[in-house]
This record gives structure tokens, sequence and C-alpha cells, in this order.
């Protein structure tokens, strides 16, 4: 039985105040698979990436019905929240659909997953870019059976999401932000990544005091120096180098929780590197996250475009 849900808008306060999305789950039933089917799309909910005591090892899950003769490109969306609040369901409910959801990214012709992962208050980091990482290998063990090409795997995320879409594009190879979590003969690897207003650089975020509060809380306290080497890890500002699968950069001047200039001094150090596949999107008087919260009409098609290119969709042959 699928949980039933209730939807309600409220201000939290996350280091600034922020409008969000909270998922109440009512009469909650036995945590397990659940399947809901729309004409064009199969749903299933709640499958576990990783056995074990932790709740948030699950993702839902959208398939393209109609058939393929190729395996399709897959992309994995990774929700926000500050790193201590959110849930996947933001962005598989059909009556509830933001830009970034997995329904709409299967009507276009991906395999589409949205994630949970361990938020800071379950577990600081890395066990969050752990999970991330998880996830991807699970769908890549399962990649015949969900009808997955494992060559095609991009990321999207909205800002703590799109921090870690970043952090999980950027750190391919890097075995200390595997975790330890199964299906290690597979790789974590993604070939195009998305952020929509996800933090830079930690550091950054910290000494302005955007959203100091809850990076203490992700990082397990502020970046002196015995935490100072975990901040740039953490940070995709730290990962810079020639060889990066394609970015999308969306952000706004006048966001208030990850400060703008963060972006604009990344995609400048991503240019110095070498790499050469960098879309930035930098809308004047637009806050934070102008795809998925404010919903900025271009942003939709400029997000299904890159993805078109980067992961190769014949859109002619869905």
């Amino acid at each position: 039985m699928r949980p039933r849900k209730k939807w309600i808008a409220m201000y939290c306060t996350c280091g600034v105040p922020r409008l969000v999305l909270i998922t109440l789950l009512i009469g909650l039933a036995p945590y397990d698979l659940s399947a809901d089917d729309l004409d064009d799309v199969a749903l299933t909910y709640n499958l576990r990436y990783r056995d074990g005591e932790s709740k948030s090892w699950v993702l839902d899950l959208a398939v393209p019905k109609a058939p393929s003769e190729k395996p399709r490109p897959a992309i994995v969306v990774i929700h926000g929240g500050g790193w201590i609040e959110g849930d996947k369901s933001s962005f598989s409910t059909p009556n509830i659909r933001p830009p970034g959801n997995t329904i709409d990214f299967a009507r276009l012709g991906f395999v589409a997953a949205t994630i949970n992962y361990r938020l800071a208050r379950e577990a600081p980091y890395p066990a969050a870019i752990h999970d991330c990482k998880n996830a991807v290998r699970f769908l890549r063990a399962n990649a015949q059976k969900y009808q997955i090409d494992p060559e095609r795997i991009g990321v999207w995320g909205n800002s703590a999401g799109g921090h870690l879409a970043l952090l999980l594009g950027m750190t391919n190879g890097d075995a200390s932000l595997e975790g330890d979590g199964p299906y290690r003969d597979q790789s974590s690897r993604v070939h195009a990544m998305v952020s929509d207003s996800g933090p830079i650089d930690l550091v950054h975020q910290h000494k302005t005091g955007a959203l100091r509060s809850v990076v203490e809380l992700l990082m397990g306290g502020p970046p002196d120096q015995d935490r100072s080497t975990a901040y740039q890890q953490a940070s995709p500002s730290g990962h810079v180098a020639k060889q990066l699968p394609p970015l999308l950069l969306i952000y706004g001047e006048a966001d208030e929780q990850v400060p703008v200039e963060t972006a604009d001094r990344f995609v400048v150090e991503l240019s110095r590197a070498g790499v050469t596949d960098v879309s930035y999107q930098r809308l004047g008087k637009a806050g934070h996250c102008p795809h998925s919260l404010l919903r900025v009409p271009y942003l939709v098609p400029a997000v299904n475009d890159f993805f078109f290119r980067t992961l190769r969709l014949d859109t002619r042959a869905k």
C-alpha cells in the first residue's frame, strides 16, 4: 500500500527563510514496495537500493511504457532540503509535478529515479554522497531489468540535491566517497549533471552566513583546522578538473541562500581547467532554484535539451 500523503506549504528557517514542500506520511504502513501506473509511465515506489536499518535507502522509479529496441538513458533526481529535510516523493507524485520530476522525464523517453539519502541528522557527511553513489551502482547492477543504458546516466538536483549532483558527477573514481554499500563491482559514474542552485563552496557558505547552521550540521562543525580537508572534499569547487562530464548550472542573482558569485567563480575555474562543456544559466533578479521552485518557463526546455544532447536520446524514437 502506498503511504497516503498530505502536502502543505510552509516557511522554515535553514539559515534564511524559504518556501518548501513538506510531505507528511499519514498512517504509514509497511515501508514496502508499491506500484502505481499512468497510461504512459510505469511507476514503482520504495525500491531499496541498499538493505539495512536505514529507511533512507530507497528510490522511486519511472519507466516509459512504450517499447524500445535499445536500453534507455537514465536520470537520477536528488531532492533538496538543506541536507536536513525533503523526500523523493517531491519528484515522483503524479498530481504534483515540479520541473525536474521523474514522470515528465520518463515521458520524454528517459528512465528516471528519484532517491532518498541519509539526511544530516541521521548521519553527517559523507553519508549522503555515499548513498547517491550507491543508488547509481544499484541502477547499473539492474540495468537490464529496468531497460537502462549504463553508459548514459545523468543526474539532476536542486538546492542541497544540486550540491550532491555536482559532487556525484565530479568525484568519479574517488574510492573514499564510495562508502561501504553494495554493488561495488559497479561504477557510480554519471555522464551529465544539472545543478539547480546547489551550494558549490561550503567554506564560502559558512563564512558568509548563508546556510551556516545547516552546513555545520552536515559537516559536524565549522571549517576549523580539523575539518578543513573535509570541507574541501565536500565542496564541488574542490574537484575542478579537465576531465568532467557536461554540466548545466542554474543560479539566480537574487539567491539569498547560495551566493551567485560562487557560481560565477566556479565557471571561471572550470574554464581555466579546460572543461569544455559547461552551460551556465545566470538569472537576473531570480532567487533560489529558478528551475524547480521558481519554475522559470524557458528553463524546462533548456534542461530537457541538455539531457537530450548529453545522454544522446533520439526524440524521434523514444
